[in-house]
């Protein structure tokens, strides 16, 4: 008997309950459209009315599952309600939602991130939630937090952990080359200079800055705020689904020529994603990079000389981007965490009440969402002796919370955004291996058009 014969099986003698079911089906790999089938064809041991579905990213590693299934119960037990749990791993996330929906099996409450909600809310996948966010929360969010998770009008998806990019900086590295770690570079003249002596006084394995170049979506999530510092906006939607696109505006050129020449001088290695880049920098090979606040658990469980928020602090720091010829004020890209719920959901009530504990529960806040390192959805969550601010007291955590979320800004997301992404991530590849730059880019501008028609 293979493994989906032998899970059937369970499910059709009621050996498991739907809970265990789906964990182990999702845990062998099954699609969600498999396990619909499956469901569909065995009949579930609880009704529809009595359970809830939380699909998320979060619960397909082992110890943050443990961590949310335990906050999960005291939800159960207050409402009477069972909660699936399903972890998906991250980069299956979409596909998989997106299986689940085609074989109408409904994920009742589901986190996302970047340009997700789009995608499935344009597709009447995902409830409009304006009605039931209380004006307790939309006035006391970050900026931009809500506009995230908003399309044509409809909210999506609401803020679950901020998350946006900041400028880290290795401070030891940069005194070891003679700058000054109390000043890091505030342009992006500065940052050329810096760079360029950091190259002539790195070791040939350690680098100035890291750029990811991967063919990944993500990557495009790192580019972002280089083309928008550099004064380029190659893709702007009008908030009601039309999206302006040129990818060769003198902007956008410069910031894919700063690219390219980062590779010829050696400033960033080359074709290395974010986790290698990562990697680099908790091994004290990488001084400069863009990411997200989370990066402080990173670096203690990649290197045991981080092994503390204090030593993390003690040798990195956190700024805003810095800014250039296009911007007067930093940006980044809003790059968050987020919760939505099915528009099938039988229960919209219950399952917004599992997104309300989700965002404000301290079962939630304390067993996961600092833990894994992002900010609370909440702004004054974040700042407020009362609640948990003891738990962002350290440096880099308090240049988020106070400067660097402020300029986050989500791009043209949309329906067709992860189409296009692919392609803008393939140009990206193709120029920092030497495309010439403006002639690549006007193609590129002919593709994305092409998508959007």
């Amino acid at each position: 008997m293979n493994e989906t014969d032998e899970i059937a099986g369970d499910s059709i003698q009621r050996r498991t309950s739907r809970r265990t079911f789906l964990t182990r089906a999702v845990a062998s790999s099954l699609s969600l459209s498999t396990i619909a089938m499956i469901l569909q064809s065995c009949g579930g041991s609880n009704s529809i009315g009595s359970s809830l579905s939380f699909a998320n990213w979060a619960s397909a590693e082992t110890a943050t599952r443990n961590n949310i299934d335990k906050a999960l119960q005291a939800f159960e037990t207050q409402n009477g309600v069972q909660v699936n749990n399903i972890g998906i791993p991250f980069d299956q996330v979409l596909d998989q939602l997106t299986q689940a929906i085609n074989a109408n099996i409904t994920m009742d409450v589901m986190e996302l991130s970047g340009n997700w909600p789009y995608a499935l809310g344009a597709t009447g996948a995902l409830a409009d939630l304006r009605s039931f966010v209380p004006q307790a929360w939309s006035s006391n969010a970050f900026p931009n937090s809500f506009e995230a998770g908003t399309y044509k009008g409809s909210l999506y998806a609401v803020p679950f952990s901020i998350t946006p990019h900041g400028f880290w900086y290795n401070k030891t590295l940069l005194n070891a080359a003679g700058l000054d770690a109390n000043h890091p570079p505030r342009t992006i003249d500065d940052l050329n200079q810096t760079m360029t002596i950091l190259r002539a006084k790195l070791p040939p394995t350690t680098y100035p800055i890291g750029i990811d170049t991967s063919v990944t979506e993500y990557a495009l999530v790192g580019f972002w705020p280089w083309i928008w510092t550099f004064g380029g906006d190659p893709m702007r939607d009008d908030g009601n689904g039309h999206v302006t696109i040129n990818w060769a505006d003198e902007g956008t050129i410069a910031a894919f020529q700063w690219l390219q020449d980062a590779v010829k001088n050696g400033w960033t290695p080359v074709d290395l994603a974010i986790k290698d880049e990562r990697a680099l920098m908790a091994n004290n090979q990488l001084v400069f990079k863009l990411d997200g606040p989370y990066m402080t658990g990173i670096l203690g469980d990649s290197n045991p000389a981080y092994d503390s928020v204090q030593k993390v602090n003690a040798t990195f720091a956190v700024t805003t981007t810095p800014t250039g010829p296009g911007v007067t004020q930093p940006v980044t890209c809003a790059d968050i965490h987020q919760l939505a719920v099915s528009s099938t959901t039988a229960n919209r009530d219950l399952a917004w009440k599992l997104v309300d504990f989700l965002t404000t529960s301290p079962e939630v806040i304390t067993s996961f969402l600092i833990p894994e390192g992002g900010m609370l959805p909440y702004r004054s969550f974040n700042t407020s002796p009362q609640l948990y601010a003891k738990y962002y007291a350290d440096s880099i955590s308090r240049t988020f919370i106070s400067t660097v979320i402020p300029t986050m800004r989500p791009p043209a997301y949309g329906p067709r955004y992860s189409t296009a992404a692919a392609a803008i991530v393939t140009a990206l590849k193709e120029i920092a291996h030497g495309a010439k730059v403006q002639s690549r880019l006007q193609q590129l501008t002919a593709e994305v058009k092409h998508i959007y028609a």
